[in-house]
């Protein structure tokens, strides 16, 4: 077994399997270790929604690195397609972010003066197009650019391509510690051998704090559960996502609709409670009135990663090692997925970057904010 590798990535969910897919196209030698299943974490357990313009409020460098992101769906639509044959599922019949009440609809109304890419459609508009969406709604914001995509086809559409362009993916492989042993290689201790690697990417999620504390970092990760159900019912006919107060429903187009999500902070169970089944479903009958009927298919639930200011990690260690960080994607681990991979393979091969993005998602941010 190689066991020799220029790039160790540790964590094999949507952002290690995208960055594994850029650095092998580049012909990079890649090893990927996956201490479970190939995006059986976080990866799993998201809707898939695309929402750059849905959740992120603010005209920021994280909203241009969201959009930049959802756009570069469209092109790893066809490019993974054609190496790997797996469709990633790619929708983009827009999204309807609801007001419920005269207050909701005047703020959604002022953020299409900001936002040329939006709409504001009224009730009539919404109730003719969606005729599922109960009467009391008072319109909605009309998102075209906000698609989705399946997150389990993404990733073993990113892994499959990484693999075929010559990429080391293991599964059932946890890494223990990770050792500087030479001025540019460090070793990667998991139960089957001994990895070394020049450089190493961390991107495991939840769990990235454990390595953050053996680094000598103290940025915080920490978990937000939340729980899904996914139902079928002849009597909901949906194009659109619909999103309302953090919660979602996404058509699927097999029948299914998955709703989503709770958020449950410090929570490291990754079993569905009734509580927040429930809750999710006393906040979506008002929207879906017809739910009430609809077959339950399905309930889980996944962790996601989050940082103090809900912003990622993603990025050079602060005293220049070669190790590198993409975690603490929170709520749009699959939006960012995409650019992730591009950020950490060109800072890697010590390509320009961006510095807005270098600056936004650097792991000592809050404290040069602070000294500020």
């Amino acid at each position: 077994m190689k066991t020799q590798f220029e790039v160790g990535i540790i964590g094999g969910g949507i952002i290690g399997q995208s960055i594994a897919y850029q650095l092998a196209k580049e012909g990079v030698s890649v090893l990927v270790l996956e201490s479970n299943k190939i995006g059986n974490g976080a990866t799993s357990a998201a809707a898939g929604m695309l929402g750059a313009n849905s959740e992120l409020e603010n005209n920021d460098a994280f909203f241009q690195f969201a959009k930049e992101s959802q756009r570069h769906y469209h092109v790893l639509r066809d490019e993974l397609s054609q190496i790997s044959q797996v469709d990633i599922q790619l929708v983009d019949k827009g999204m309807y972010k609801l007001a419920m009440t005269d207050t909701e609809a005047a703020a959604l109304k002022d953020v299409v003066k900001h936002h040329e890419s939006v709409e504001w459609h009224s009730k009539e508009v919404v109730l003719e197009r969606e005729t599922t969406l109960s009467a009391t709604i008072k319109g909605a914001l009309y998102i075209p650019e906000d698609g989705h995509v399946s997150p389990y086809h993404v990733c073993a559409a990113f892994s499959k391509s990484a693999s075929l362009l010559g990429a080391t993916i293991l599964e059932n492989t946890p890494v223990h510690e990770i050792k500087k042993t030479a001025a540019q290689e460090y070793t990667l201790s998991t139960p089957l051998t001994d990895f070394v690697c020049k450089n190493v990417v961390i991107a495991n999620g939840v769990w990235s704090g454990h390595f953050f504390k053996k680094l000598g970092l103290y940025a915080g990760i920490n978990p937000v559960k939340g729980e899904c159900l996914a139902i079928k019912s002849n009597d909901i006919d949906l194009e659109k996502t619909i999103f309302y107060d953090h919660c979602y429903i996404v058509p699927k187009g097999d029948g299914r609709f998955v709703i989503g999500a709770t958020m449950v902070e410090d929570d490291w169970s990754t079993v569905p409670t009734i509580g927040g089944i429930q809750s999710l479903i006393e906040k979506v009958t008002p929207i879906i009135p017809s739910i009430s009927s609809a077959q339950l298919i399905d309930t889980w639930a996944g962790l996601r990663p989050q940082t103090v200011d809900g912003k990622p990690y993603i990025g050079q260690h602060p005293e220049g090692e070669n190790i590198y960080f993409a975690t603490g994607h929170y709520r749009n681990g699959i939006l960012l997925a995409p650019q992730t991979g591009l950020m950490i393979r060109d800072l890697i091969l010590n390509r320009k970057q961006n510095e807005d993005y270098v600056k936004a998602f650097s792991i000592n941010r809050l404290q040069v904010q602070t000294m500020r």
